[in-house]
């Protein structure tokens, strides 16, 4: 794409997507916490909440990936280095595509499991056959990468506070919006 932004800010198509991520990752990542707390057999509303928030962070994801990609670049704010902007937009990249990641593998998880998984209601069709092998090859990496993403997202805020103490680049670039 050829469209022209104005230093330090990103298409308004790039600003919803990171809202609409962030809003429903932070209702993902409640519901990460509070599942494993749950009885077992208590389980089934947030399983399902799981199950239909992951799908939708995930398709998010997968759509802001591609826009990464193919969307138009944003420029620096005045007064950030390119090599430094350039380095905070590669660590949320890799953050967005490690969210997409983990999306494919939590299928794969559930269903090696042999759990149904259900977006809201909606049963979402069962695609490969439940094995142990698919199970522990898929669970484990499911699990890894929360640490993972855990750890780009401290990353990313202590490069984005480190800019702001450095350059002023402007709190705001650290949420969701116009501004990068």
């Amino acid at each position: 794409m050829t469209q022209q932004l104005a230093a330090g800010r990103q298409d308004p198509f790039a600003t919803k997507l990171g809202w609409a991520i962030f809003i429903t990752f932070f209702i993902l990542f409640f519901n990460i916490i509070n599942l494993p707390r749950t009885p077992l057999g208590e389980r089934e509303f947030l399983q399902m909440m799981h199950d239909s928030m992951g799908l939708i962070v995930g398709v998010l994801c997968w759509i802001r990936v591609y826009w990464f990609v193919k969307g138009p670049a944003p420029t620096p704010p005045e007064g950030v280095p390119a090599a430094s902007f350039a380095f905070g937009r590669m660590i949320l990249f890799v953050l967005i595509f490690t969210f997409a990641i983990e999306f494919v593998i939590g299928t794969l998880y559930a269903w090696g499991e042999g759990r149904d998984i259900v977006l809201f209601g909606w049963h979402v069709p069962q695609m490969v056959a439940t094995t142990e092998s698919l199970r522990l090859l898929s669970g484990y990496p499911h699990s890894a990468l929360a640490f993972y993403y855990l750890m780009l997202m401290s990353l990313w805020m202590a490069v984005g506070i480190w800019q702001q103490i450095k350059y002023k680049a402007g709190w705001r670039r650290l949420f969701p919006g116009e501004l990068v």
